[in-house]
């Protein structure tokens, strides 16, 4: 419709235009006998470029570029199919729980005590032996152990009248320190104690013409019985041995 508007807008203008030529040529022109014919077919006749679009729009041409007709070839809409039910997974069977017994309780284990070691008990030491130990920690010069045969030689005592004994004499003949420990067999007393008088007896004669300090040691000698038990000291310490031995033997 545009088109057409300016096409005959633009014939009109034409008209118009060349009206106003011939008016004006009227004026100046003496012949009143000449007529100009206005070029009407040219203002008329749109040009094929004008008519174009006329065309174009003409009623034929709607069902062509009509848009509903693109929209007529959708398919309309038809009973869709029902979609097919999926299998349904039948369900595996549960297993029965088999019943289980019930476990038996085991008797509890009470653990073993374990003994206490009990401390072996050291041997008591004898009478003699406990006599001598004692006396040993006095402050003594060094002293030396009488066996069997130097016993029967220095008191004349045999050892086989004797359980046990103890006989210390001293290491250097300086000293006359001396001591005679022992447990008499029963009725052998007598035997064991003149022994011990004759062992004094040489003592006292050695010694009364050397070291007269040691010799009166050997005069204090101390000689002590109690029951089968018998001590003979010849010591600075004589007084302290005897202490210990009735400590021991009573």
């Amino acid at each position: 419709m545009n088109h057409r508007f300016l096409a005959l807008a633009l014939a009109g203008t034409l008209t118009l235009g060349m009206l106003t030529a011939c008016g004006g040529g009227g004026s100046t022109s003496e012949t009143p006998n000449t007529v100009t014919t206005p070029p009407v077919a040219e203002s008329v006749m749109p040009s094929p470029e004008d008519s174009a679009p006329i065309t174009e729009e003409s009623p034929d041409a709607l069902p062509e570029s009509s848009a509903p007709v693109e929209e007529s070839e959708t398919p309309s809409s038809t009973p869709s199919s029902a979609p097919s039910a999926k299998p349904t997974s039948t369900p595996k069977p549960t297993a029965t729980p088999t019943p289980t017994a019930p476990a038996t309780p085991k008797p509890t284990v009470k653990p073993t005590p374990i003994p206490t070691p009990t401390p072996e008990s050291k041997p008591q030491a004898s009478a003699v032996q406990s006599t001598w130990n004692d006396i040993s920690k006095l402050s003594l010069p060094n002293l030396t152990a009488m066996d069997d045969a130097t016993l029967s030689a220095m008191y004349g005592i045999s050892a086989s009248d004797l359980e046990e004994y103890v006989c210390m004499m001293p290491l250097m003949g300086v000293h006359s320190t001396e001591f005679f420990i022992a447990k008499v067999k029963d009725g052998k007393m007598d035997t064991v104690k003149a022994g011990i008088a004759k062992r004094q007896a040489d003592l006292d004669a050695q010694w009364s013409q050397y070291l007269p300090e040691q010799y009166e040691l050997v005069q204090n000698y101390k000689l002590v019985t109690n029951g089968n038990y018998v001590l003979f000291a010849i010591s600075e310490y004589a007084d302290d041995a005897v202490t210990i031995f009735n400590s021991y033997t009573k």
